[in-house]
């Protein structure tokens, strides 16, 4: 395959550039409003963690499964987050060898304020595209999972 190939595949449109254009631009308008809400170091590798955080906790060792890294990379943004005040370690009742990655007062805080934010850019959407637009848009990404899944 020559260059111009392989420029002309990797030009080829798809949906995926549509999907993670539309995520992408969720994404930067979710951050913006942390940042203006106070949450200025919080990064999206954090989001990608701190999402993961339920109100039991979780190992580390999930997180890492779930996005498919390894335990150490895990282990390290579990602890930039701990250093910042988001988590905190506690011992799991379940396994004492076993450790839970819990969130702080501050990082309950934050997940209440984010969850806000997500209500608010979600009105965003639904009064940009209507209740009928929306409310499709939502059923044709189902199927998109569906069909890819």
């Amino acid at each position: 395959m020559t260059q111009n190939d392989t420029k002309a595949a990797m030009a080829i449109d798809h949906i995926g550039v549509e999907l993670w254009q539309a995520f992408r631009a969720f994404e930067e308008a979710m951050f913006a409003a942390l940042v203006a809400a106070g949450y200025e170091d919080v990064t999206t590798a954090d989001g990608d963690v701190l999402v993961h955080v339920g109100p039991d906790g979780v190992r580390s060792t999930e997180i890492a499964k779930s996005r498919r890294i390894t335990k150490q990379a895990a282990q390290e943004q579990v602890q930039r987050l701990v250093r910042r005040g988001y988590l905190e370690m506690r011992p799991d009742p379940r396994d004492g060898r076993a450790r839970l990655v819990v969130l702080t007062e501050r990082g309950e805080a934050m997940m209440r304020d984010l969850v806000a934010i997500k209500r608010d850019l979600d009105g965003r959407v639904r009064r940009t595209l209507g209740d009928l637009e929306t409310d499709m848009l939502r059923q044709t990404l189902d199927r998109v999972r569906e069909g890819l899944g």
